[in-house]
């Protein structure tokens, strides 16, 4: 089906009412695009080491979901457009889940799920990640970002290709302790330790498939358009507040459990 984009083009919300709009649980299987709960990013760049352009033309719901691609569309002063969604509220503690499959192996893009504290809070960096970079065809960067300390995590092996279908991804993120799962295993475990840096601030989740420029050649490899668009797909995303009972079966807080989760 053709895309519906429901949500106004990007507007600056004043500082007090983003820190203060925390959200609650929701699963979103993406039947629209919730204005209310979602914003499509359109018209800028994050940066000089990004190598594409956001578009709202670049998100389309389909059977099943939501699709982000990579085009070669020139707009403004960049040759590539590329489909990012950022939620409107803030989300703290608790369980972040998504259903996707990243974009085909190609070097120079990444396809991500992630938290972020953005311009909020002065601009920190809290960040929680999965990102899959195409360097890496077999793992996921499992990550968190603290304070501006950069990045802390690894890329966690997979022993599967992720890009063959749909698979279940989520972090469990507490004030002690973040932990990352990939279709209901564990796969790596942050615990806070005391006197270093560590994501404590609520951050808006996000859905992003990018490129990179030149600067980020050394961690994604350069960017070659492969002559047809890169498509990241998702089939639903799902925050459960820290405490709250599990939402759905597919749910890692089902197959854990809240209380095994939130164990130290």
């Amino acid at each position: 089906m053709r895309m519906r984009i429901l949500v106004p083009l990007f507007c600056i919300i004043p500082l007090s009412a983003a820190v203060a709009a925390e959200g609650t649980s929701f699963v979103d299987r993406f039947k629209t695009i919730d204005g209310k709960r979602w914003q499509v990013s359109d018209g800028w760049v994050n940066g000089d080491w990004h190598g594409c352009r956001w578009s709202k033309q670049n998100l389309r719901l389909v059977e099943g979901g939501l699709e982000l691609s990579l085009t070669d569309t020139p707009r403004g002063d960049r040759a590539y457009t590329c489909g990012e969604l950022m939620s409107r509220p803030m989300y703290g503690y608790g369980t972040f889940e998504v259903r996707m499959m990243p974009a085909a192996l190609n070097p120079g893009i990444v396809s991500a799920f992630f938290t972020y504290t953005g311009q909020a809070h002065g601009n920190p960096q809290d960040e929680i990640d999965f990102e899959f970079v195409s360097t890496r065809p077999r793992s996921v960067d499992a990550t968190y970002h603290a304070k501006n300390s950069g990045p802390q995590g690894f890329a966690a092996p997979l022993d599967f290709d992720p890009r063959a279908g749909m698979n279940d991804y989520a972090f469990h993120w507490t004030p002690d302790k973040i932990a990352w799962y990939v279709n209901g295993k564990l796969i790596r475990e942050a615990k806070r330790v005391e006197g270093k840096p560590f994501t404590t601030l609520p951050g808006k989740l996000y859905i992003s498939l990018w490129s990179g420029g030149d600067g980020l050649n050394a961690w994604l490899g350069k960017f070659s358009y492969p002559g047809v668009p890169l498509v990241a797909r998702y089939e639903y995303i799902a925050y459960t507040k820290l405490g709250d009972d599990c939402q759905f079966p597919q749910s890692i807080v089902c197959k854990v459990g809240k209380d095994a989760l939130n164990s130290p």
